[in-house]
């Protein structure tokens, strides 16, 4: 018997899954065949089991763009007004972006006033690069396919653009890749940098540096932010610290660090402010946490271990009390902090924990080279203002060449 209810169970579950397969290609022949209301129905009979159960898969995702795209471009519920279904769709990609669809979100994205018309331009350079794709101002799936096939050419991260300032990024990408289309048929990529991290501008208004690590800086050939060239000024690969110079800026433009007066603390709340994830954008991301240690091995106080969840290419980011002043800047994420800890056999546990260059080894570093920088012992600021004001000091860096 119960060997029957299993047969029974697995070929429930089985044909199911065939039907709602057919539902979906069905769907997409209905389209392709331009017989929009066969369509539109089987968009929706594939949404079902989703809707009912909860346990949305993939495909249920695709379908409910589908459907949102119908509504976008009148071709269902035509008796509708067209606000009206402007908002049913924007409820379809609402509703699987909040299931965990990453189409979903990127389509929602897209709808921001300031993305439309970036997106229409990046869909007509993608399909100008010869990528497949349905130029009709609705982006779909085989836009955002696009979109990571063409990251993967260049050898970038595979990462969907969400903010305004990232589709537009992309688009300038994309359109250095149109201009130079001939020239890199027989290249790889459009050149890209080699590595990335954080700075912030140090000194005095009337001289002032960027901070960031040596072993970013360390065998670029070239290092840039934005439209600024930047070439190492002093560096000390002991210390993991390096000063930057350039040319092509005015110093009234930008706003140096300042260190505390006083001292650092153990627990002492602090915000880590960076751009790690900058190869769509110089996107800024913000980390919370608090001084674990303010040595990291035995009597070595040139580095504090700070918790936070970091990503890869931290490295240079302000390390922020709740004064908003520098207590030091990343050096390692949390996993080679982790190795760290394993080699030398301590018995604890090092996850979400990372090592920052401290406070006193960076003042240090700037005496010896008789760099001037700021002190200051203000009252608590809350979070938004530290952040706005992190934002002026900070910038993103690219190192360019391959490092020897």
């Amino acid at each position: 018997m119960k060997k029957k209810l299993f047969i029974l169970f697995f070929l429930s579950f089985f044909l199911n899954n065939i039907v709602f397969s057919l539902d979906y290609e069905t769907a997409k022949n209905y389209f392709a065949n331009k017989d929009y209301d066969s369509a539109y129905d089987a968009y929706n009979k594939c949404t079902s089991d989703c809707l009912e159960s909860g346990n949305c898969t993939q495909e249920h995702f695709l379908c409910m763009m589908e459907i949102g795209r119908m509504l976008e471009q009148g071709l269902a519920e035509q008796d509708s007004r067209k606000e009206d279904r402007y908002d049913k769709a924007k409820f379809w990609y609402k509703y699987c972006s909040d299931k965990g669809s990453e189409i979903c979100a990127e389509k929602l994205s897209t709808l921001n006033p300031r993305t439309q018309f970036i997106v229409k331009n990046i869909q007509e350079k993608l399909f100008d690069l010869g990528y497949p794709i349905m130029r009709d101002d609705m982006p779909g799936a085989e836009t955002f396919t696009a979109i990571k096939n063409f990251q993967k050419k260049q050898n970038m991260l595979v990462e969907l653009p969400t903010e305004p300032e990232e589709w537009l990024k992309l688009n300038d990408i994309l359109a250095y890749a149109v201009a130079n289309k001939e020239n890199l048929k027989n290249s790889n990529n459009l050149g890209n940098p080699s590595d990335y991290a954080t700075g912030v501008w140090i000194g005095k208004k009337n001289k002032i540096y960027v901070l960031t690590t040596a072993h970013f800086a360390n065998g670029c050939n070239k290092i840039r932010s934005d439209k600024l060239g930047l070439r190492i000024f002093e560096i000390d690969v002991e210390d993991d610290l390096a000063l930057l110079e350039t040319n092509d800026i005015k110093n009234d433009k930008y706003v140096p660090i300042k260190f505390p007066s006083g001292g650092i603390y153990e627990n002492e709340k602090i915000y880590v402010y960076g751009y790690p994830r900058q190869t769509i954008i110089g996107k800024s991301e913000t980390a919370e946490g608090e001084i674990i240690s303010l040595k990291s091995s035995g009597s070595d106080r040139s580095r504090i271990v700070i918790s936070g969840n970091l990503h890869l290419h931290s490295s240079g980011s302000p390390v922020i009390n709740e004064k908003g002043l520098i207590v030091g800047i990343v050096h390692a994420k949390s996993s080679i902090w982790k190795q760290i800890k394993e080699k030398f056999k301590k018995n604890v546990t090092s996850i979400g924990h990372n090592l920052a260059i401290s406070a006193y080894a960076i003042r240090s570093f700037l005496d010896e080279h008789n760099i001037e920088y700021l002190t200051e012992d203000p009252k608590k600021k809350d979070r938004e203002k530290i952040l706005l004001e992190a934002k002026k000091y900070t910038i993103a860096l690219e190192c360019w060449g391959e490092k020897k």
